[in-house]
């Protein structure tokens, strides 16, 4: 998908500016089995934009903010496999950690992931949605997503997956960086020198804040 100018008079957007943009869904950071063979590809774009068009009307329906967060966390599920997002993170060293740690890893992962992705659709008004051509990509598809707004525009690709009767995001590439990716480099580094056990305390304590800032005042 190419980039389009700009019409209406507007300056154009310095690419620097459209990757804080683009950083803004990746910044909730810590820093401080396939089902049928060959299904249709055509049904991971529509869950894409199931997911979007969902996210858009709730973003501008007339509900408290914390209704709109709590819908908004409900659609984000229905899309994101942040269970495999969460393993894949963590790599092969995922298997040597107890149940309990692993589950508790998974569940503070994905409320990350949903706070890193749709709950940030919150700050655009309006927001447009064009979609490319899919791609097949081994097992998976490729689909890619342009999310235009009043100022900018910037890419939003999904790695899809078919599981059972649906189609899952195994992976969100925002403007060229993946979501996965980025929390794997945070964690490696944080594991070079510190526990499991204090990358899930750094979690919590993450997730804490996030729900204290939404807290009725």
């Amino acid at each position: 998908m190419t980039e389009r100018g700009r019409t209406g008079g507007r300056l154009p957007v310095p690419r620097s500016v459209r990757r804080r943009l683009a950083a803004v869904l990746l910044s909730v950071g810590l820093g401080g089995t396939v089902g049928a063979a060959e299904p249709p590809i055509d049904g991971a774009t529509a869950a894409v934009r199931s997911t979007l068009d969902k996210a858009t009307r709730i973003g501008s329906d007339d509900g408290t903010r914390d209704h709109q967060l709590a819908s908004l966390r409900s659609v984000a599920r229905e899309l994101v496999d942040t269970r495999t997002m969460g393993r894949r993170a963590i790599g092969e060293r995922f298997a040597g950690y107890t149940t309990a740690q692993q589950d508790e890893f998974l569940a503070l992962f994905d409320e990350l992931i949903v706070r890193s992705y749709l709950q940030k659709l919150l700050l655009f008004r309006d927001p447009k949605f064009r979609f490319g051509k899919e791609e097949q990509r081994g097992a998976g598809v490729f689909v890619e997503t342009e999310v235009v707004t009043e100022k900018d525009s910037y890419q939003v690709g999904y790695e899809m997956q078919h599981e059972g009767d649906r189609w899952l995001a195994t992976d969100i590439i925002v403007e060229g960086v993946s979501l996965t990716s980025n929390y794997s480099n945070q964690f490696a580094s944080l594991l070079r020198d510190r526990s499991f056990d204090d990358l899930l305390d750094l979690m919590r304590r993450k997730v804490d804040h996030f729900s204290a800032k939404d807290a009725p005042r």
